[in-house]
């Protein structure tokens, strides 16, 4: 009989302890969390991190209903103000526009550094649509009319460990339904639509493409990911999945058979070039690292790259 009970609490304490697993690993793993849309209507957003450190947003996503309002025009181009909800907010952006239009045309989202606004992104979103492209450039999550308090990465995995959606996961999310937006305009070409970025929008455009397949390539500006810059992680299980969630370099290698380019000036005392070219080796082909060697410029888009930008984007769009 006390052998039978033995066996008992055995068994009563396997399974209490399965239990407690079970929970841990779904509460903070596979269990998708919902938000709602800005709009305010029942749209739900889900997002999910496996237990491998991968971002998830669903594929099938609604066309987004936008605002906007023409703003001001150049010899050849036209420049519009463009508000689009996403979760817990609406992103304001700029969209630039060559005003001969004949056939549907290429579109780029453009994702600036932390920090700068759109309308010091304008300038370049400019050169690029002198190309025959339609640009989309937005504030990112705590930068002008898009605004928000960013936490630091400290407080956003305290946000993910209490299955809070992290403003880092959500920029990610505003650059997805800013290609949703290129995606459903009449004059843009679906198959055409590329993610590109400076620094930190780099970033969050190689996990929003790495995330959604229809993205056709991604051109990155003086950026590198975590592991580039020399991050390793430590004995956090759960803030190692965090950091490879919001890690470019965990993605970079999902961006083929899409073709990849990183711009970089030899120059940039921000991210070394070394950094950017360790986070070029994780990426699989085809790709194609372009430099220059500018002393007058640090970091992000110079002048002397504008060669290598039209070099760069013709290569990414095929």
């Amino acid at each position: 009989m006390k052998i039978k009970k033995n066996w008992l609490y055995t068994g009563i304490i396997v399974i209490v302890l399965a239990l407690i697993i079970g929970v841990y690993y779904l509460k903070f793993y596979v269990s998708p969390k919902k938000a709602e849309e800005a709009s305010g209507k029942n749209d739900k957003v889900t997002w999910m991190v496996d237990k491998n450190g991968y971002l998830y947003y669903p594929l099938k996503r609604e066309q987004p209903k936008f605002y906007k309002e023409n703003l001001s025009e150049t010899e050849n181009l036209l420049i519009s103000k463009i508000v689009y909800p996403s979760t817990r907010g609406n992103v304001f952006g700029l969209l630039v526009l060559p005003k001969k239009i004949s056939t549907e045309i290429p579109g780029v989202v453009l994702l600036p550094g932390a920090g700068v606004s759109k309308e010091s992104e304008l300038p370049l979103a400019e050169k690029i649509a002198e190309l025959g492209i339609a640009v989309l450039t937005i504030d990112q999550r705590g930068v002008g009319e898009t605004g928000g308090q960013v936490p630091s990465l400290d407080e956003d995995y305290s946000n993910f460990l209490n299955s809070q959606e992290p403003y880092q996961h959500l920029m990610v999310y505003d650059a997805l339904r800013g290609f949703d937006l290129l995606y459903s305009a009449p004059f843009v070409d679906p198959n055409h639509i590329i993610l590109a970025g400076e620094s930190l929008g780099s970033r969050n455009a190689i996990i929003a493409a790495a995330i959604d397949r229809n993205i056709k390539g991604i051109l990155a500006i003086s950026s590198a990911g975590f592991r580039g810059i020399g991050y390793t992680g430590g004995n956090d299980k759960m803030k190692n999945a965090f950091i490879d969630s919001i890690d470019s370099d965990h993605y970079i290698g999902l961006i083929t058979p899409r073709r990849l380019v990183m711009i970089h000036n030899l120059n940039d005392k921000n991210i070394p070039i070394q950094s950017a070219l360790n986070s070029f080796s994780l990426a699989q082909e085809p790709k194609r690292f372009i430099y220059v060697n500018d002393t007058s410029c640090n970091h992000g888009y110079c002048d002397s790259m504008h060669d290598g930008l039209v070099e760069g984007l013709k290569f990414v769009m095929g």
